[in-house]
C-alpha cells in the first residue's frame, strides 16, 4: 500500500499562478529556486539509488510492448526530476519524480509478490526515505522561496 505525506503551504500555488501573469521570468526564477532547495534531496536520492537490485533486471523485459528493463544505473539517476506544477487537480506545487520504469517499479513494488519481496531483501526504496531526511529544511526553503518571490512582486507594485 502506497504511502502519502501532504505537507501544505498556504499560497504557494496562488503565487506561481500570479507570477506568469506578473512577468514570466518571475515564474522561472521561482521553478530554478525550487529546484535548488530540493537539489540536496535529489542528489541523496540519486546517488543511493542501488547499482543493480536483482541480476535478472540486467536483461530486457518488455510485457505488452513497454520496455521495463534493463536496469541502467545512469538512466535511473538522471530521470529523478524535480517538478512544479498549478494545476488544480495537482497534489503538490513541486515534487520530485522517477521516470524511468525500472526505477519506479523499484520504488513502488511491494512485499507481496516474489519480486518485490526479492527486491527489498536486497534495497530499500530511496526517494521516500530521502524526502523524509530532507521534509524539514525543504518546507523552509518553500516557505522562504515564497516570501522572497512575494516581496519581489510587491517590490514591483509598489513602483
Amino acid at each position: 500500500m502506497p504511502a502519502t505525506m501532504k505537507t501544505e503551504v498556504v499560497g504557494v500555488k496562488e503565487t506561481i499562478k500570479a507570477l506568469r501573469e506578473i512577468d514570466p521570468q518571475f515564474r522561472k526564477d521561482f521553478n530554478k529556486g525550487a529546484r535548488a532547495v530540493v537539489a540536496p534531496m535529489v542528489a541523496e536520492a540519486k546517488a543511493r539509488y542501488p547499482s543493480l537490485p536483482l541480476s535478472g533486471m540486467a536483461r530486457s523485459w518488455t510485457p505488452r510492448q513497454f520496455s521495463i528493463f534493463p536496469w541502467q544505473q545512469s538512466k535511473v539517476r538522471s530521470s529523478v526530476k524535480v517538478k512544479t506544477s498549478t494545476r488544480r487537480n495537482a497534489n503538490s506545487v513541486v515534487y520530485v519524480s522517477q521516470g524511468e520504469p525500472s526505477a519506479v517499479l523499484f520504488e513502488t513494488i511491494s512485499n507481496s509478490n516474489r519480486l518485490g519481496s526479492n527486491i527489498r531483501a536486497r534495497s530499500d526504496r530511496v526517494l521516500w526515505p530521502a524526502a523524509e531526511r530532507h521534509l524539514p529544511a525543504i518546507q523552509l526553503g518553500v516557505a522562504l522561496l515564497v516570501k522572497e518571490t512575494e516581496r519581489k512582486v510587491q517590490g514591483m507594485v509598489d513602483r
